[in-house]
């Protein structure tokens, strides 16, 4: 015989033989719900992710021009964007080298910042650098050119540079206003070259210092071994030129013999 039992979800139909009032289990439509709720956000999280992914400027002077550049999407490992401009002349070589690209490092903090300096090893050779990481955004073209000489320098550095080795021969360079003193050991990978070390005038700032006294600190894809920053020292005072001897005695001649030929003629 076949009926319904009334329950709290309807009535279900049920046959005498054996017949149970089976309710479904709370269980069964709890986890139904959990699994329902999983689905959505995965997809939510998913979309979400295909929304904020990074886009940054890519190029390498080295291989292709990095002027004027579109953006396009990195990895999908990629936290920030990092830009680097490294140029110098120094003796026979010339280098400039722009790359832009996509970075897995977390540069909040200091490498979040633009890192931009000059040293001037002499008034027609120098190294310039400018870099910078950007934390989930493209990095904006700042360059800056490398200062003019101030005509009332007063202070000097030792200035000298060489590839690959660790020591160089100094010499003096006048240094511009409120420019300091730098020595740098750095991995600039490029062609043949690869440590630069350079020493001279610079107007890298005080937060830079310190950040880059860190030392194997690695600025867009500059790799700085080892950097001092110091003060640049008074240029000395040039002495007068004092008269010889000779002249000295000429002139004493000269006004004793004026004297006599005055007596005479008197």
């Amino acid at each position: 015989m076949t009926g319904f039992l009334p329950s709290p979800w309807g009535c279900f139909p049920c046959v005498s033989a054996g017949c149970s009032s089976v309710a479904p289990d709370s269980g069964d439509m709890n986890f139904g719900t959990m699994r329902g709720i999983l689905v959505a956000g995965v997809i939510m999280a998913l979309a979400i992710a295909a929304v904020e992914s990074l886009n940054c400027n890519q190029c390498d002077s080295a291989t292709n021009s990095c002027v004027n550049v579109s953006e396009s999407e990195c990895p999908q490992n990629s936290e920030s964007c990092i830009r680097s401009l490294t140029s110098s002349v120094l003796g026979n070589t010339t280098m400039s080298n722009q790359k832009m690209s996509c970075s897995a490092s977390n540069c909040t903090g200091h490498n979040d910042t633009l890192v931009a300096f000059t040293v001037q090893v002499s008034d027609g050779e120098f190294f310039r650098f400018e870099g910078q990481c950007c934390q989930g955004k493209n990095c904006n073209d700042t360059s800056n050119d490398p200062a003019t000489p101030d005509a009332s320098r007063n202070t000097e550095c030792p200035a000298c540079y060489g590839y690959n080795i660790t020591s160089c021969t100094e010499k003096t360079q006048k240094c511009n206003k409120e420019e300091r003193c730098v020595s740098l050991t750095a991995d600039i990978t490029n062609g043949t070259h690869s440590m630069l070390l350079v020493k001279g005038c610079s107007n890298i700032s005080n937060s830079t210092c310190q950040f880059l006294a860190a030392e194997n600190q690695t600025v867009g894809d500059v790799f700085f071994l080892k950097v001092e920053c110091t003060e640049a020292a008074i240029s000395p005072t040039p002495k007068p030129t004092s008269s010889s001897p000779g002249l000295t005695v000429s002139m004493a001649l000269l006004s004793f013999a004026s004297l006599f030929l005055l007596l005479l003629l008197l």
